[in-house]
Formats: structure tokens, C-alpha cells, sequence
């Protein structure tokens, strides 16, 4: 380990690493310091189940493809292979039915939507062929780009063009979009459900609406061969490959502030380099949270009161994600496969992601009320995104096994259940079996083999979340829900101008949106520190976004379907 670097990275989570790999392969002597012995932190696959048993136990849905790091950072040479199959979600109903939708052939989705609502099926393909025309610059300008006036209302101008949208939309929640486009339930549970799955709360004006609009835009998720892990892994490999070193176990105490510019870091005593001194040259970035990030290493002495003052009322508490984690003997299989196999039969064997427990809008309405009051859903609200991971990678388990993850959303602070209160976050180890069985019952509804084909069940909790990754504060999966106090410009907080910050050469990742796999953050942040410091203007810095999903279907033989 050197003294000094261009850039120091603190934390190793997917966002840091993309944005140490673009500076690194930029020519910058760059250092990642992770606090836990590896790197990849709420994107991991362990085996804590039966040996053999590959579990994924965040990030499961990846849209590694969406970002233009996945071409400029050559993420397939360095071991990331995508896991995927025809067809990418289902949301099965008890009345047999499901929403549906397809990875690369959207007339399929058409197809499936008419069965559903031939109204609602022609809505979906003149949004679809509208987004084949503006999709790239529309995540360009809302995701891929430095948070800035001009491109929100370029982005706000290419939503409000799409057919059908209302003209108000803005000023509406997705519940309220969702009725004036769309006339079936089953649909709009659909789409809203895959909504707050990217963290856009739907009950949030303008948030919830935008959310609600971008899930026509964004792609579809996928896995990776052999696990999530494989995302970090990749990016790791690249970064190393150009040159970046990468510390493991070594926590960061604190920043070093000297005349209000970040010098460098000092590591903890209980790292493997105890309360060693790295100063960086250029710049130090924070891939860790706001609190963590600012309070605990700058500390409110280098910082503005209003500035403390914004990140004490920093929200982390948004829905949290508790997890059922299964090995069965047989694949999963919804009653809604009798009536898909008229559809198309691969649904049965490759559908990947799938959601179930709302029947009504009304459900997604209770989520909201729940999470306001603390309580424990119940019936479960099983709509964070839960899959069939051996459907479509059978490495993850051993010969003619398989697994399923489910996630059901609640609050973190737990208040009651039913008629029995509850006494904050810890009571989640007290119920944390039973809540399982609750959400194992409804899940029985629509897969009754889940009963008889399951050989282990693993039980993990958002206060076991908070145990893995003292970042993510009150069991957040995205790093604090999107509220308009806390989303795009204003994201950390108002004034930080995140990536950048109020600390001269100090930069955070937490930036524009949900913390997700599509590693806009780590784009952004890299993009900016490179500009700041003159090294952006690289030849192999120029992918676009969604053009790698394209070229890698292609380098499979798969066309994806264009307009129809």
C-alpha cells in the first residue's frame, strides 16, 4: 500500500468499483478501501443454506446491460455472464390469470397483455414504439447524466410526448397515471409494482408518476451466471486489471479535512493496516450513505449548520425488503402456468422474476398506510421482486435442486402486528420465522408446491440487513427512498450538489436516484471526477445507455424486436 493516490475510494460496493475501474482504466492511480473482506457489499452470493446452495441475498435483479459501463468497462471480458431466458416476469392472480412480460420481444408482451385487455395491449405498443425512438436519450438525460435543470425538463419533455400519458402527469401520483392510461387492474398492479421495485414509491406526486412512466423505458432485469457476486467480481476485475488496488478489511475512521478540501483518509484500529494514513492527491469518493459519509468521517465541524442539519433529517426509512429463501426438490410452479402454456410454454420453464399477493390497487395503497404506521402487512405484501434463480442458471443449486427467493415489503421501526405490538427493529428477530410462515402461506395460493417440494427454507430480515452493511441505516435497500426533499437535485440533500459536495475534492456516489444495478451513481460520480480533474476526454469512454443490452443480445444470436 502506497501513502498517497490520485483518488482514494471509500467502500466497495458496485457503484464505487464502476467508478474506480472508469478512473483507473483513465489513467489515475486509484485505491478502494472496503471495510468488509469483500468487495461487493449488498450484491453477494454465499452459501448459507445446504452446501452447495449459491444464495443471492440482496441485488438479484440486474440491468448491468442499461449502463454504459458495461461496454466501457468491458464488463464480459472480465467475467460477467448474463443469465436469462424468454421471459422475464410474471405477476400471477388467484383467478388464474398474469401480467407478463417478455426480455427482448415485446410483441409477446403485446400478445399477452391482449388476453388481459386488447385496449390496454394496444396503449403498451404505441408506448413501446415510442421509447424505441427516445429511449437512449431519455436515460441519458434522467440517468446518465450529472442531475441539472436542463436535462429534468428534457426528460420531462420526452415522457410528456409519449401517447397516452397525460398532460398533467406531473402533478399526479402513478395511482392516478395508471388510471387515466390503462383500464385493467391487473395491469396497472403490474406496472406499479415493477415502479416501486426501482424505488419510486407510487403514493409520492411527480415521483411515483415518473417512476411509473420510466418502467416503459428502463430494461428488463437479468442474473448473472453463477450469482450476483459476478457483478462485482467483473468490475473488480477491471479495476485491478487497470492498474487500482483494493484493500479489504480496511474500514475508514475518518476523512481527512484540512481548509475545507478532502486530503485522504484514516483507517480504523481494527483494520488490517490499524489507523493507517492515505492521503489522495485529487480527489477522495464516498460510496457509503449520507450519515455515514458526513457525519461519522467529515464530521459537523467541517460542515455548513444547514448543511448538518439537511443530513439529520436524511429518510432512510422507505420500504424495507424481508426475505423467504427456498431449496425445493422441483421448480416453482404458479397455478397461472395452465393458463400461460396457452400462451407460450417457456414461460413455465424460465420466467425469472415474479411478484404475487396484490390483487387490487387497494393492496399497493395498504403498503403506504403500513409503512406510516409501523405495521406488519398481513396479509404479506410480496411485491420487492422474488426469483427463480435456478430457471434460468442451474449452477445456483446442486443437480435437481432449486432455488426461489421471495421478498416482502414492510416497515423497518415495527410498531404491531395485528393486535400485537411491537417494539422497534429488534422485534424482527422475534418474528422473523413467523413472519416467513405468513408469507410462505400466501405465496401457497399461487404455487402450492412450495409446501411439498421444499427441502430448506432461510429466513433474512431487514435488521439482519443493517447487521451486513452498517451503511444502508434502517434496513434500506437504496441507499434512502426517493422523497422530494431527497431525489434528484436535491439528492443527498438540497445544496450538496451531489456527485460533488460541499467539501472540495470530497465526492459521494449517492446521487440522483434509488441506489440500483443499472450503476448510474458510479457512472455519474466517475464522469464527474474525471471531468473535474481533465481526464474525461478518453477514446473508449463513449458508450451509450441501453445500446450494450443490444450488442450483447446480438453476440447470442438474438435480434431484439423493434417497433411492431
Amino acid at each position: 500500500m502506497k501513502d498517497e493516490y490520485d483518488v482514494i475510494v471509500i467502500g466497495g460496493g458496485i457503484n464505487g468499483l464502476c467508478a474506480a475501474a472508469y478512473l483507473a482504466k483513465a489513467g489515475l492511480e486509484v485505491a478502494v478501501f472496503e471495510a468488509r473482506n469483500e468487495v461487493g457489499t449488498f450484491c453477494d452470493t454465499e452459501e448459507v443454506m445446504m452446501p452447495g446452495v449459491r444464495c443471492n441475498l440482496h441485488a438479484s435483479a440486474l440491468v448491468p446491460w442499461m449502463s454504459p459501463a458495461y461496454d466501457d468497462l468491458e464488463m464480459e471480458r472480465f467475467g460477467f455472464r448474463p443469465a436469462f431466458g424468454e421471459w422475464s416476469y410474471i405477476q400471477p392472480f388467484l383467478d388464474g390469470t398474469a401480467y407478463l412480460r417478455h426480455y427482448y420481444d415485446s410483441e409477446k408482451t403485446y400478445e399477452a397483455w391482449k388476453l388481459l385487455n386488447p385496449k390496454d395491449a394496444e396503449t403498451f405498443r404505441h408506448i413501446f414504439n415510442y421509447f424505441v425512438d427516445n429511449g437512449m436519450e431519455l436515460a441519458q438525460e434522467i440517468f446518465y447524466t450529472i442531475p441539472n435543470g436542463r436535462s429534468f425538463t428534457r426528460a420531462v419533455e420526452i415522457f410528456s410526448k409519449c401517447p397516452g400519458v397525460p398532460e398533467n402527469w406531473l402533478n399526479l401520483t402513478a395511482f392516478q397515471v395508471a388510471d387515466r392510461m390503462f383500464e385493467d387492474e391487473r395491469i396497472k398492479i403490474g406496472l406499479m409494482t415493477v415502479g416501486l421495485e426501482i424505488g419510486y414509491a407510487p403514493w409520492i406526486k411527480a415521483i411515483g408518476s415518473l417512476g411509473f412512466l420510466t418502467v416503459f423505458a428502463v430494461l428488463p432485469w437479468i442474473h448473472a451466471e453463477g450469482g450476483s457476486h459476478a457483478l462485482p467480481h467483473s468490475l473488480y476485475r477491471c479495476f485491478v486489471h487497470y492498474g487500482g488496488e483494493a484493500f479489504q478489511g480496511c474500514a475508514v475512521e475518518k476523512i481527512i479535512v484540512e481548509n475545507g478540501q478532502a486530503k485522504g483518509v484514516v483507517l480504523s484500529p481494527e483494520s488490517v493496516y490499524p489507523d493507517g494514513k492515505i492521503m489522495a492527491s485529487q480527489a477522495v469518493i464516498s460510496d457509503l450513505t449520507p450519515v455515514p459519509t458526513f457525519l461519522w468521517l467529515v464530521g459537523e465541524e467541517h460542515l455548513a449548520p444547514e448543511h448538518v442539519a439537511s443530513i439529520k433529517m436524511y429518510d432512510y426509512e422507505g420500504e424495507v425488503l424481508f426475505t423467504n429463501y427456498y431449496v425445493l426438490n422441483e421448480p416453482l410452479t404458479f397455478k397461472a402456468f395452465e393458463w400461460t402454456d396457452k400462451l407460450d410454454p417457456t414461460v413455465r420453464r424460465d420466467v425469472y422474476i415474479f411478484n404475487f399477493g396484490a390483487e387490487s390497487v387497494g393492496d399497493i395503497y395498504r403498503l403506504q398506510t403500513c409503512i406510516t404506521s409501523g405495521e406488519l402487512p398481513d396479509p404479506p405484501i410480496v411485491l420487492g421482486g422474488c426469483f427463480r434463480y435456478t430457471a434460468i442458471d442451474p449452477s445456483q443449486a446442486p443437480p435437481g435442486m432449486h432455488t426461489v427467493l421471495t421478498w416482502a415489503y414492510g416497515p423497518y421501526n415495527l410498531t404491531k402486528w395485528g393486535g400485537r405490538k411491537l417494539d422497534g427493529p429488534g422485534a424482527w428477530d422475534e418474528v422473523r420465522e413467523e413472519y416467513g410462515d405468513r408469507v410462505e402461506d400466501l405465496l401457497a395460493q399461487y404455487a402450492p408446491n412450495i409446501k411439498t417440494a421444499k427441502v430448506q427454507r432461510y429466513i433474512h430480515t431487514p435488521l439482519d440487513m443493517v447487521r451486513r452493511n452498517p451503511s444502508m441505516l434502517m434496513g434500506t435497500w437504496s441507499g434512502g427512498p426517493m422523497l422530494p426533499q431527497q431525489f434528484y437535485l436535491n439528492r443527498p440533500f438540497p445544496g450538496c450538489g451531489a456527485p460533488r459536495t460541499p467539501i472540495e475534492k470530497l465526492y459521494i456516489t449517492e446521487v440522483n436516484a434509488a441506489r440500483a444495478t443499472w450503476l448510474l451513481q458510479g457512472y455519474v460520480t466517475a464522469c464527474t471526477v474525471a471531468e473535474d480533474l481533465g481526464v474525461r476526454n478518453q477514446e473508449w469512454w463513449n458508450a451509450k445507455p441501453l445500446v450494450p443490452f443490444g450488442k450483447a443480445l446480438a453476440r447470442r444470436g438474438i435480434q431484439r424486436k423493434g417497433k411492431f
